[in-house]
């Protein structure tokens, strides 16, 4: 009975010296990663701030499959929020501040456990955007415990973290990188002025020479107050394969005959009949997108008129968004 109880009070000590030490344990934590993304801030920022996104590549959707997702109305931007249910548990998220395209504040909140900071920044390097993901907070006693048992709360979310930027960054290029060609047919083009400088250059010197063109009569218009009447175009001219030269003219719409100054000159698109391709993706997919909308010009028993000049129209452009997977390009064929 004596040895019993020095026993329990051995049992006793050790548990309160166990208890002292678990106390008196740092239990503040911040657990980050980085990854530099090849994409846009924009690009970024957009995806992880609407957390319908998230299943799209949360890495905790690869450890448990049982894992069901609810969203309220908002599920963007500052109040938005969404919450979870799993193999072990539920758990809650909502944002708490943002600064477009650069910082996301965000507060996590498990059924078992307090509150942490869950934290976004995007900083832009040379190489792409670097993007950091982390968590911050502090553990109650009952947590230090829990981390103790599994190792340590940065050697079970490290990894995690790590896995779910790799993941973002599949899922973004993925993303960035789907275009299509929507196939309208014959369509009358009503034609029309417009304001234009006009070029002759190798065709892989073309992409730069268009935008400075762009910037030019853009550049132009706004300085002298003048009202577009739709979206800038490229009419092509010649395009000389066998030498690799172009001809083209970068365009801005107008609704009269406006007398200019300097290289900008006034120049009018008669009405004609066309073929008309809706182009939507990356500008790499250009030659693509044209030799498919010939294809199917011929397919539908159209007839391009050789001597003409084709056109496309920029409805989408980088000006508007820095996404490639949302710029949308009308291409015009004159056809007989």
């Amino acid at each position: 009975m004596k040895a019993l109880k020095y026993i329990l009070l051995l049992v006793l000590i050790l548990i309160i010296g166990c208890s002292i030490y678990i106390a008196t344990l740092n239990g503040e934590y911040d657990i980050q990663s980085k990854k530099t993304i090849k994409a846009p801030s924009e690009v970024i920022f957009n995806n992880i701030n609407d957390f319908k996104n998230w299943k799209d590549w949360g890495p905790w959707y690869e450890m448990d499959s049982t894992i069901v997702a609810s969203y309220p109305e908002i599920t963007s931007g500052e109040g938005a929020s969404y919450s979870w249910t799993g193999k072990d548990g539920a758990g809650s998220m909502k944002t708490l501040s943002l600064i477009p395209n650069k910082e996301l504040i965000q507060e996590i909140q498990f059924s078992q456990g307090s509150p942490s900071e869950v934290y976004w920044d995007i900083t832009r390097t040379d190489y792409g955007n670097e993007v950091t993901w982390g968590m911050k907070g502090k553990s109650t006693f009952g947590e230090k415990i829990y981390w103790l048992t599994q190792g340590g709360i940065e050697k079970n979310l490290k990894p995690m973290f790590d896995r779910g930027l790799e993941l973002l960054d599949a899922h973004l290029l993925k993303e960035m990188d789907k275009h299509s060609f929507d196939f309208k047919g014959a369509v009358d083009h009503g034609g029309g002025y417009y304001l234009y400088q006009t070029t002759s250059c190798k065709i892989e010197q073309s992409d730069k020479k268009m935008q400075e063109m762009l910037t030019a009569v853009i550049g132009y218009v706004k300085e002298n107050e003048i009202q577009s009447y739709g979206k800038p175009f490229l009419i092509t001219h010649k395009w000389d394969e066998v030498n690799k030269t172009t001809m083209f003219s970068v365009c801005y719409p107008i609704n009269e005959r406006l007398e200019t100054t300097g290289d900008i000159l006034t120049g009018y698109l008669k009405p004609q009949k066309t073929f008309k391709t809706v182009f939507k993706g990356n500008y790499k997919y250009s030659e693509l997108a044209w030799n498919s909308a010939f294809q199917e010009l011929a397919k539908q028993g159209f007839k391009f008129i050789d001597t003409s000049e084709p056109f496309e129209v920029y409805l989408v452009s980088p000006r508007e968004t820095e996404n490639p997977a949302h710029w949308v390009t009308e291409i015009y064929l004159p056809i007989e």
